[in-house]
């Protein structure tokens, strides 16, 4: 059973990838939850069918949440292309 902290922090981490998906091109992220406080985020390659990199992180540890964090945020500055970025 999930509180409402590690709901939440499951949602807006959804609500992100959601917004990041929408501006890649090509890769995707998907995130796997299993209805614990434990999820795993892919970057996965569409056209090969590869997975790129992942991350697993306990939403209820600061620690991984800071990683998770650092992770999406390099993605989003290597994987979104400039001119999207932009505007």
């Amino acid at each position: 059973m999930l509180n409402v902290f590690t709901s939440l922090v499951i949602n807006q981490l959804k609500q992100r990838i959601n917004f990041m998906n929408q501006r890649m091109q090509g890769e995707e992220l998907r995130i796997y939850e299993s209805g614990t406080k434990y999820c795993l985020i892919i970057l996965f390659d569409i056209n090969n069918q590869i997975v790129l990199g992942s991350i697993a992180l306990n939403a209820s540890a600061r620690r991984d949440l800071c990683m998770t964090k650092a992770f999406l945020s390099l993605i989003e500055n290597t994987r979104i292309p400039k001119a999207v970025l932009a505007a």
